[in-house]
């Protein structure tokens, strides 16, 4: 029988259980040797540090990061997700703050490299499954690095200059740790990545010499995260030789390169678009790493369409989006039946007028219909959220019910499109090497050639310069990942902010049986350049005068 990881169960049984290790600081104090002198208090300890991951249904203040983009508009006003683009996004008003979150992550895997490995545990080398045994307890060890890795990407991505700290520090001296510059932290990040990935460390697959266990990092994961880390380090915001220079560009192809060649022996596949949204996602071939929530319906609560009995609508797709995705091959745009011959993935990300939504009912955004305005709450962008949102849940006061939800953090298709750019920008649509032998212009319609899209491949003719594929590549991007929390940090290691403030939205009405759109453009989100970065919270630097503000955020 299969032992599945779900990670956000396992953290409510360790607040019961291990409450100190989750809630502890640079002051904690407690007897390492009880905390880790058996097997199971190892393992727990580790599982706790998984609990650190992202992927929650909500990122800020009940709204996705989505709606801090061109992707989504989030309804209700009183949201700190507006401070990223009304104006009131500061140092001390700060938003999505995880620099204490992922530093406490750190700390936790700094704790276990220190104290929980290297152990023999002679007391059971007699016992049948010993080997076994020592073999997950040794792979804690390449866990912990894969995790520690990835933590310092969450920070770093946000934070820019930050403190790298691989030990268990005292207060003090946590409080005079000198920040680090961004390469820095990336090549700490790939050696962590390349060390995990040795052979005889990381599996690629948990297979029944792991108990056949799921949710765990793999060899896989941190090969992942080497090449995401690389993509980012490349882009223009953090790489001023992006279009000059492909080193390093060539080095993220590299990296995305060896999980492609090695996918078919990993089991590491594309599969069609509905299998990657239900709760058993996890299962299927195209995953690498999944946050899996448990039963809950607060995906639902949050954005079921306002009008629906529960429904409290919330991050609303924008007409943005809704325009990253094509016609059908060998299909026209119909005026009056926008939405009619598209690529299949609009229908399984955004819900519009006329899908099918909970209840058995229809969506209706029209004037005064049962989801549109002027009702406090409809969606003002003529849209609400379909991707990863369960209708068979019930909101209803007589039968309220949950769903397992699943939100992928890596996948195969993210690799195939980190390739595809970084081949762009290194060689052109066409280019390819004897090592890098696959083209920009075939990774990119594998993804679009998935199992049941139908839309066309991508030709030379469409993509003839570098400069029309790389507006390809990001409108597929924009498309594929949608409200995976994509799209808002592309945006910043791209580095077009000033493009992204304009919010486009529809408008429908009908008059006999023929309906009319009107589309309209908002302009009063604000963009400023120092918004690549997030400010470093003042209380951080206020304890530690050592930390460098970010530019314009004094």
């Amino acid at each position: 029988m299969k032992k599945h990881i779900f990670l956000a169960g396992v953290l409510v049984m360790l607040l019961s259980s291990c409450s100190d290790f989750l809630d502890y600081n640079e002051n904690s104090d407690y007897d390492q040797n009880k905390l880790f002198n058996t097997t199971w208090s190892n393992t727990d300890f580790v599982t706790g540090i998984y609990a650190y991951l992202p992927g929650a249904l909500n990122d800020v203040d009940g709204a996705l990061r989505s709606a801090a983009c061109d992707e989504a508009e989030y309804v209700w006003p009183t949201s700190t997700i507006h401070r990223f683009y009304d104006g009131s996004w500061s140092a001390i008003r700060t938003v999505d703050d995880k620099w204490g979150h992922y530093y406490k992550a750190i700390r936790a895997c700094n704790d276990y490299l220190e104290n929980g490995t290297g152990k023999d545990w002679k007391e059971f080398e007699f016992k049948k499954d010993y080997a076994k045994m020592m073999r997950k307890y040794r792979n804690l060890e390449w866990e912990v690095k894969a995790l520690r890795a990835y933590y310092y990407f969450e920070l770093v991505k946000r934070y820019n200059r930050i403190p790298l700290i691989t030990k268990v520090l005292t207060e003090e001296e946590a409080n005079n740790q000198v920040p680090v510059d961004y390469q820095t932290i990336v090549d700490f990040i790939v050696r962590e990545c390349d060390e995990v990935t040795e052979d005889g460390r990381l599996p690629a697959v948990y297979n029944a010499d792991y108990d056949n266990e799921t949710g765990r990092v793999s060899k896989i994961f941190a090969l992942a995260l080497k090449a995401r880390t690389l993509l980012y380090a490349a882009s223009p915001l953090n790489n001023p030789d992006a279009e000059t220079n492909p080193a390093k560009w060539i080095e993220t192809a590299k990296a995305a390169k060896k999980i492609i060649d090695a996918a078919g022996s990993w089991n590491l596949s594309l599969v069609s678009f509905d299998r990657l949204l239900g709760a058993d996602n996890y299962k299927e071939p195209e995953m690498i790493l999944i946050k899996r929530i448990g039963d809950t319906n607060e995906l639902e609560k949050l954005n079921f369409p306002i009008g629906l009995e529960g429904g409290k609508s919330g991050n609303c797709p924008t007409q943005n989006l809704v325009d990253a995705y094509d016609m059908k091959e060998g299909q026209e745009m119909n005026e009056s039946e926008p939405y009619a011959n598209r690529d299949p993935r609009l229908a399984y990300t955004v819900l519009y007028h006329g899908g099918k939504t909970a209840y058995g009912k229809q969506v209706d955004v029209l004037p005064n219909g049962l989801n549109g305005l002027p009702q406090e709450g409809a969606t003002k962008t003529g849209y609400y959220l379909s991707k990863f949102v369960n209708i068979s849940v019930s909101l209803t006061a007589n039968s309220t019910t949950t769903a397992k939800h699943s939100m992928p953090l890596f996948r195969y298709a993210e690799i195939l499109l980190i390739y595809a750019e970084a081949m762009n920008e290194a060689y052109g649509p066409e280019g390819v090497t004897d090592e890098l032998n696959l083209s920009a212009r075939d990774a990119i319609n594998m993804v679009r050639g998935r199992s049941g899209l139908g839309i066309a491949a991508l030709t030379s003719e469409d993509v003839s310069s570098k400069k029309e594929f790389r507006q390809a590549l990001r409108k597929e991007r924009m498309a594929e990942l949608a409200f995976e929390d994509h799209r808002f940090w592309d945006i910043r290691r791209w580095k077009i902010g000033e493009e992204t403030t304009k919010i486009k939205r529809v408008s429908i009405s009908k008059a006999g049986d023929k309906y009319f759109f009107e589309y309209s453009v908002t302009a009063d989100r604000i963009w400023d350049d120092k918004m690549y970065f997030y400010p470093i919270p003042q209380s951080e630097i206020y304890k530690n005068p050592k930390l460098v503000q970010n530019p314009g955020w004094k």
